[in-house]
């Protein structure tokens, strides 16, 4: 019914707006240049790429507008080596996570009939029409134990 989402890292050579630039270092700069010295810019293979990107990521070197300029300095280009490693732009080389599971039409026909049965009970046993803020946290007590939520979980998810 209610589930949370989680993902991995992955390091990819295109630039990611979504990420934080991260300024290069000096000592990473030296690494790029070390690297990159052991490869010809127009004739990288899948090898070479995977092998590159694999040395910065080791280093924790984050994609971005700082790599992309020190590679084009050195006559590489960022997207040629992401593209040869097989890593796409939008998410490095895992796909996206799944959705989270939906509330079926059943699930929630279940919820509104067992709410609907509450309701009246509380009604029936109340004097007047309304509800107190004891039956309230009544009912919704007893939604979570029968539901499995947790008081921190919405009943119903409205993101769907």
């Amino acid at each position: 019914m209610i589930s949370g989402v989680s993902s991995g890292v992955q390091m990819s050579m295109p630039r990611n707006d979504s990420r934080t630039e991260q300024a290069l270092t000096a000592e990473n700069q030296q690494l790029i240049s070390d690297t990159l010295s052991q490869f010809d810019p127009d004739n990288l293979t899948e090898a070479d790429a995977l092998s590159i990107i694999e040395t910065l990521s080791e280093a924790g070197i984050q994609p971005g507008q700082g790599l992309e300029s020190a590679l084009s300095e050195l006559g590489f280009d960022a997207k040629s080596i992401g593209e040869l490693a097989g890593v796409s732009e939008s998410e490095g080389s895992r796909p996206p996570p799944p959705p989270p599971p939906q509330q079926s039409t059943e699930e929630i026909s279940d919820l509104v009939d067992f709410v609907t049965t509450l309701l009246e009970e509380k009604l029936a046993e109340s004097a007047d029409d309304s509800l107190s803020d004891e039956d309230k946290e009544s009912i919704y007590a007893q939604i979570n134990e029968k539901f499995g939520f947790d008081s921190d979980d919405s009943i119903i998810d409205l993101k769907a």
